[in-house]
């Protein structure tokens, strides 16, 4: 993902974060046909920490994400290496930013992530994922708490800090 694309990320999702207690604009006539675009409304964290350990779960609570998971491409291949059960790359339909540290998910013609993600569970109202396997394998390619974060579902935004973890 290029550096442009990680900003603008960012920013729309801390934006839209800092905005979630404002009133949403009525919608207009002409938008009637148009599907309602994912809002989520919280993530949270549970697992470990740090470097060396296992990928923590990330539990994405909100609407509107659809009955099943997007398409993802098997991401055991990557420029980084190879990697058993590393997930898998979703293009733009989900990924997930640490601000400073890496990305997963996301893939376009130029590649995928190093870091693919494991979809848990998946229903309309909550998603449950994990990082794949090459999480925590090179230096700050793991979640701590107090990170900066930026989440995308079918085109949802969202963004925080992370907390919970152990």
């Amino acid at each position: 993902m290029s550096m442009a694309h990680r900003l603008t990320l960012a920013t729309a999702a801390l934006g839209l974060t800092a905005g979630l207690a404002a009133t949403a604009a009525p919608a207009q006539a002409s938008t009637a046909a148009a599907v309602a675009q994912p809002s989520i409304g919280s993530v949270s964290f549970s697992g470990p920490h740090g470097p060396g350990v296992a990928s923590p779960t990330i539990t994405v609570n909100g609407s509107g994400f659809g009955t099943a998971a997007p398409a993802g491409t098997n991401n055991d291949v990557t420029s980084c290496g190879t990697y058993s059960n590393n997930g898998n790359s979703y293009g733009n339909q989900l990924y997930f930013l640490d601000d400073t540290n890496f990305e997963a998910g996301y893939g376009d013609g130029n590649g995928a992530n190093c870091i693919g993600i494991t979809v848990v569970s998946w229903s309309p109202n909550q998603v449950v994922l994990r990082f794949g396997s090459s999480y925590g394998s090179f230096a700050h390619w793991y979640l701590s708490n107090g990170d900066s974060f930026a989440l995308s579902v079918n085109s949802g935004l969202f963004g925080g800090t992370v907390s919970g973890l152990s």
